[in-house]
C-alpha cells in the first residue's frame, strides 16, 4: 500500500514539473496610414484588446504597415518585415488580422474578446522568456529564452522570429498619411535573427527540436538602431514561434519596458495664440516645456521657432529648477503672420546643456499652420483650375493654390481634402467634365464628421452682374447626408451670407453607392452658376466653400470662376463659363445646358478671327494656338439667345 502511495505522488510531481502552459495569444494586425477603413475599424481592435489586458489577459500584438493605399512613413522607412509577413499569409487588402498564424480576416471578426479568450485557453509545451536591458542611450542587449515545459522532445515549431517594435508611434495630431490616424500602436520597426543580425530576418531563424525539460537561448546585442524610430523609451520586442508549412503560431511573448541609461523624461508642446478670423496676422509664440523625470532636474532650456522656413527666432531660458511633474512657460517676442498660408515650425535645441531625451520626436511639437487672407482684393475674373498647384513631394496631393487656402483640422491632410492629381494614382483625367488632370477631393469616404473649408482670397468683383461658376461630382454612400455650403463675407470673415447649400441627394450628380468614388469621369460632373450681383461693384469680398461631412462617398469640384455674368440680348439667353481665363493654347467653353451653338471669336477690330459649332454638348475646347496675344470677345449664340464674354490669350 506505501509502495503504491509512493508510486503515485511520483507520477504526481513528475506531470507538475513537466506541463504544457498556457498559449499567449499573437496578432499580426495589417494596416495603413492611408487607408481608410483602418481608421474606422482600428479604434475598437485596440479597444478589445484593452479589455482583454484589462481583464488579466495577455497577447502579443505586431502591427505591419504594409506599402498600399497610399502614403505611409513607417512602412517607407522598413518596407521589408511587412512585405514578406503580408505575403506569408496571403494578405492582400486591408485593414487584415491574423490571430497565432490563422487565417486572415477583418480585425474586428478575428480578434474578439470570445477569439481571444479562447485562444489564451490553448495549453501549449513551448514557454518563451524575452529581455531587452539597455547599456546607454544606443545600445540594447536581447535575451530570448524558449524551454519545452513538457518531458518529452517537441519540434511543432521550426521557426523562430524576433521583432523590434515601438509601443507607441504619435505622430502628434498630425496624420502622417491620408486617413486621420495620427497614433499607431505596435508598429514593427525591425526584425533579427538569433544572432542580431538583420540579414533576411523576415525569414525567421531555425528552432530546432527541444528536448523534455531543454532550453534553447539566444542573447546578442544591437548597437546600430533604426534612425527612424520615433521614441526609443517605446521600444519593445516580440519573439514568436511558428510551425512554417501551416503558420500556426505555438507561442509567443515580448519584453516589458527598462530603464535607459541618460535618458531624460521630458516633453514640450505649443501654447501659441493667432490674431483671430483671416485678416489678424498678430502672432504669440509660445512653448510650454515639461519635466516628468523624477531623478533630473531641468537647470536650462534653449528653443526656437521659425515661419515658413525663415530664419528661426531663438530663446534661452536659464537658471531655473525645473523638477517632477513642472512645466515652464517659454515666450517669445510677439510678432505677425504673412498673408497666405504660414507653417510655424517649433525645436528643442538643447536641455542641460545637450539633448538627453530617446528621441528627438519626444519633444518634437507639430507644426501649425495658420491661414490669413491677402491684404488686397485680386480683381475679377478670377479663375481656379487646380492645374498649376505644386505637388506635395512623393504625392499626388496639393494645397498649394495662389487663389485660396485650405482650412481644416490638422488630422485632415491634403489626401483627404486637397487638389488631387488623377494620373499620379491612374485616375487619368479626373478634372471637370474629364478635360483635366486636378479637382480638388473632399474625402469624405474617410472622413467620420468634420468640416472643413476653402476660402478664397479677396477678390473686387465686376461692376455689374457678379457670378460665381463651379463644377462639381458627388456620389452618396446610401444615404448620408454630406454638405456642400458657400458662404460670402464683405468683413474679412467677421460675419458670413449664405448664397448656396446642397447636401445628401440634392447635391449628389450619381446614384449612391457603397463603394468609394476615385475617379470621376467626364459625364459625372454638373456646372453650377451662383448669383453675386447683390456684391457688384464690392471690393475685398471672400468666398467661402463649406464642406461638412457625414461619413458618406467622396466630392469632387473644380473650375471655379467669379465673373461677369455675360451680356444676353434677352432673358432666357444661353449662359455660359471660359476657363482658363487668361488662355495659352486653347480655353474650354462650358454651357450651362448641352445643346446647339455657335461659339465665335472676334478681335478687338470687329474681326472674326475663329468660329466652331457645338452640337449636343454641354463643353468644347477652342483652340487659340495661332492666335496673337490680346483680348478677344467670345461670342456665344444659340437658340436661347446670344452672349458674350472676354478672354484674355497669352
Amino acid at each position: 500500500m506505501k509502495r503504491n502511495l509512493l508510486a503515485a505522488l511520483a507520477l504526481a510531481s513528475s506531470t507538475m514539473a513537466f506541463a504544457q502552459v498556457p498559449q499567449v495569444p499573437m496578432i499580426e494586425h495589417f494596416t495603413q496610414a492611408s487607408c481608410g477603413p483602418c481608421a474606422s475599424q482600428n479604434p475598437a481592435l485596440k479597444t478589445t484588446l484593452d479589455n482583454f489586458s484589462n481583464g488579466g489577459g495577455e497577447y502579443v500584438k505586431i502591427s505591419h504597415q504594409v506599402s498600399w493605399p497610399g502614403t505611409d512613413p513607417m512602412n517607407a522607412a522598413y518596407p521589408d518585415g511587412p512585405e514578406v509577413r503580408r505575403n506569408y499569409y496571403g494578405v492582400t487588402g486591408v485593414p487584415n488580422t491574423c490571430l497565432n498564424g490563422g487565417t486572415p480576416g477583418a480585425p474586428n471578426t478575428i480578434v474578439t474578446s470570445s477569439t481571444l479568450t479562447t485562444a489564451a485557453a490553448q495549453t501549449t509545451p513551448y514557454s518563451i522568456t524575452v529581455t531587452q536591458t539597455w547599456q546607454d542611450a544606443n545600445t540594447v542587449d536581447v535575451d530570448i529564452t524558449v524551454t519545452n515545459t513538457t518531458g518529452s522532445a517537441v519540434s511543432d515549431a521550426d521557426k523562430i522570429y524576433i521583432t523590434m517594435y515601438e509601443d507607441v508611434v504619435d505622430y502628434g495630431g498630425v496624420a502622417p498619411g491620408s486617413n486621420g490616424e495620427t497614433i499607431f500602436y505596435n508598429v514593427m520597426r525591425q526584425m533579427y535573427t538569433t544572432t542580431g543580425s538583420t540579414t533576411n530576418a523576415e525569414d525567421g531563424s531555425a528552432l530546432p527540436s527541444i528536448a523534455g525539460g531543454a532550453s534553447e537561448n539566444y542573447s546578442f546585442t544591437i548597437s546600430s538602431l533604426p534612425s527612424y524610430l520615433f521614441d526609443k523609451a517605446q521600444v519593445r520586442f516580440a519573439v514568436y514561434i511558428q510551425n512554417d508549412a501551416n503558420k500556426t503560431v505555438h507561442q509567443a511573448a515580448k519584453s516589458t519596458y527598462s530603464t535607459i541609461p541618460g535618458i531624460v523624461n521630458v516633453a514640450a508642446s505649443s501654447a501659441s495664440t493667432a490674431g483671430a478670423g483671416y485678416c489678424d496676422l498678430a502672432f504669440n509664440p509660445v512653448i510650454e516645456f515639461t519635466n516628468n523625470d523624477a531623478g533630473t532636474a531641468i537647470t536650462d532650456i534653449v528653443a526656437e521657432y521659425s515661419i515658413n522656413g525663415g530664419t528661426p527666432v531663438q530663446e534661452t531660458v536659464s537658471g531655473i529648477n525645473l523638477q517632477q511633474g513642472q512645466t515652464h512657460t517659454i515666450n517669445f517676442p510677439a510678432t505677425t503672420l504673412a498673408a497666405g498660408t504660414s507653417t510655424v515650425s517649433y525645436t528643442i535645441v538643447s536641455a542641460n546643456g545637450g539633448q538627453p531625451w530617446s528621441s528627438p520626436n519626444a519633444v518634437a511639437i507639430p507644426d501649425e499652420v495658420y491661414n490669413k487672407l491677402n491684404a488686397n482684393g485680386t480683381p475679377a475674373p478670377v479663375m481656379e483650375t487646380m492645374e498649376n498647384a505644386t505637388l506635395e513631394a512623393g504625392t499626388g496631393y496639393s494645397r498649394d493654390l495662389s487663389t485660396a487656402i485650405f482650412d481644416a483640422d490638422a488630422a485632415l491632410t491634403s489626401g483627404v481634402f486637397g487638389v488631387l492629381d488623377g494620373p499620379t494614382y491612374n485616375y487619368g483625367q479626373i478634372g471637370g467634365f474629364g478635360q483635366s488632370d486636378r479637382a480638388i477631393r473632399v474625402r469624405f469616404y474617410s472622413i467620420q464628421s468634420g468640416t472643413m473649408n476653402l476660402t478664397m482670397q479677396k477678390i473686387n468683383m465686376p461692376a455689374n452682374n457678379s457670378t460665381l461658376a463651379f463644377d462639381h461630382t458627388y456620389k452618396q454612400y446610401q444615404s448620408e447626408n454630406d454638405q456642400l455650403t458657400i458662404y460670402v463675407s464683405t468683413d474679412c470673415g467677421s460675419t458670413w451670407s449664405q448664397v448656396f447649400q446642397a447636401s445628401g441627394s440634392n447635391l449628389a450628380t450619381l446614384p449612391a453607392s457603397t463603394t468609394q468614388y476615385n475617379a470621376p469621369v467626364a459625364g459625372d460632373w454638373q456646372a453650377n452658376t451662383v448669383d453675386l450681383s447683390a456684391y457688384d461693384g464690392m471690393s475685398d469680398v471672400v468666398i467661402r466653400f463649406e464642406f461638412q461631412s457625414a461619413y458618406g462617398n467622396n466630392l469632387f469640384l473644380d473650375n471655379i470662376n467669379v465673373d461677369e455674368l455675360s451680356s444676353v440680348s434677352e432673358e432666357d439667353a444661353v449662359a455660359f463659363a471660359i476657363y482658363p481665363n487668361p488662355a495659352s493654347d486653347n480655353f474650354t467653353v462650358k454651357l450651362d445646358e448641352s445643346t446647339e451653338a455657335s461659339i465665335s471669336m472676334i478681335d478687338v477690330q470687329g474681326k472674326v478671327v475663329a468660329s466652331q459649332n457645338v452640337a449636343g454638348q454641354s463643353s468644347t475646347q477652342v483652340d487659340v494656338t495661332a492666335l496673337a496675344p490680346g483680348i478677344y470677345t467670345v461670342l456665344v449664340s444659340s437658340e436661347n439667345g446670344v452672349a458674350t464674354k472676354k478672354v484674355v490669350v497669352e
